[in-house]
């Protein structure tokens, strides 16, 4: 018997509700210690009355990508300070050129 409260009856009574032949669900489950788990459940309905749901952790997949989500982010960021830092040393530099022209020519 599975528990009324559990993300699984959710996941339960959401694949008895697609009228498909085969759907793919992603489902964020949350265990009583608060753990959360990914997953990702196939469910072919086979007739009106049964259907088959395979359900796969997916939550180290799920962390990975957030990863790499991060990794970019953060590669981006350094990427775009890095570019504002060259565009102004380069407008510096033509101001400090521009003054020299200007006392030379004095």
């Amino acid at each position: 018997v599975i528990h009324k409260a559990s993300g699984v009856y959710d996941l339960l009574r959401v694949a008895w509700a697609i009228d498909e032949a085969e759907k793919v669900l992603n489902r964020r489950l949350v265990q009583q210690d608060g753990t959360v788990i990914h997953c990702k459940a196939k469910v072919t309905r086979l007739n009106k009355y049964s259907l088959i749901m395979v359900m796969r952790d997916i939550t180290e997949r799920f962390r990975r990508f957030e990863a790499k989500k991060e990794v970019v982010s953060i590669v981006t960021a350094r990427k775009k300070d890095t570019e504002a830092n060259q565009f102004t040393r380069h407008e510096v530099k033509n101001g400090v050129l521009a003054a020299i022209g200007i006392y030379d020519g004095i």
